[in-house]
């Protein structure tokens, strides 16, 4: 069995569609999706478009994001999203996808546990088995108590866009990265993971290799203008690019930064804070 993990896609398509051209020769028979398909890019319809063609073509087990539950959570009870640096980029895919699609994320469960043919027992979520968005690079110590807690000898998370192998306590975690936008310090890649079957002392196991390749970011970053992304995503929309860019996580940082200057939630942040953030952190 051939398997292809990916995870945090939040809507770069162009990143994407490098992932589908690299899998087409590769024989695959399984995608493991880890959640975080949309948001923070422009024209969602196209990264729509690519994971309904992928699952038409793949078997595909999928997990929702804490991304898609926040679209679930406002398609029911409005957050007040608007043009802004605070929420504009989740305002831009609210608007820009359908009420089907939702549906669809709703329909996808938060955590899964699988035991396929000739594969190892495993687990596949967002952030942690219990909460979409469990850190383990912002949480070391959620990490060890996953690891000690969990039953399998596999668990595959998200997320943290940091792409990672780890063995403790008779379970291997595999995060695959970011498809969409990696931390990795690099910048202008897009990450995910391959597993193969193997056996080991009579038990199947996984051979896993973490991949990385190239995408068109040129023209993915000039599509944040021509879509309008960046007028309605203000700074954070900026964060993003830059992240890109860099692999440099200052989405996350641009948010705690207008935290700590305002002292109030992310979604009272003034346009006038946001703008000592941006010149704070040098974008």
């Amino acid at each position: 069995m051939k398997l292809a993990v990916i995870s945090d896609i939040h809507g770069n398509y162009k990143g994407f569609e490098a992932f589908l051209a690299y899998v087409e020769d590769k024989e695959v028979d399984v995608i493991l999706c880890l959640g975080d398909y949309v948001t923070d890019a422009p024209y969602p319809q196209r990264t729509m478009e690519l994971l309904f063609r992928m699952m038409e073509k793949y078997t595909c087990y999928m997990v929702r994001g804490n991304r898609e539950q926040y679209l679930i959570d406002n398609f029911y009870h409005p957050q007040g999203w608007k043009p802004s640096s605070a929420n504009g980029m989740l305002y831009y895919t609210a608007e820009h996808i359908t009420a089907e699609q939702i549906h669809f994320f709703e329909g996808l469960p938060f955590t899964r546990e699988l035991c396929l043919p000739e594969c190892p027992p495993m687990i596949i979520c967002h952030g942690t088995p219990e909460d979409l968005r469990g850190n383990f690079v912002e949480e070391p110590q959620l990490r060890e108590t996953v690891l000690k807690s969990v039953n399998v000898p596999y668990l595959f998370g998200g997320h943290s866009h940091n792409q990672e192998i780890e063995c403790r306590y008779g379970t291997t975690y595999v995060n695959p990265g970011s498809l969409g936008g990696a931390i990795d310090g690099v910048g202008k890649l897009a990450r995910f993971a391959m597993l193969e079957t193997v056996e080991r002392e009579g038990e199947p196991a996984f051979e896993v290799e973490l991949i990385t390749i190239p995408y068109d970011i040129d023209s993915y970053l000039q599509d944040f203008k021509e879509s309008g992304l960046d007028e309605c995503g203000g700074v954070l929309a900026q964060a993003v690019k830059k992240n890109l860019l860099t692999g440099i996580n200052y989405f996350y940082q641009s948010v705690v930064e207008a935290g700590k200057i305002s002292g109030k939630p992310i979604s009272e942040v003034s346009e006038e804070t946001w703008e000592q953030v941006a010149q704070k952190l040098g974008f």
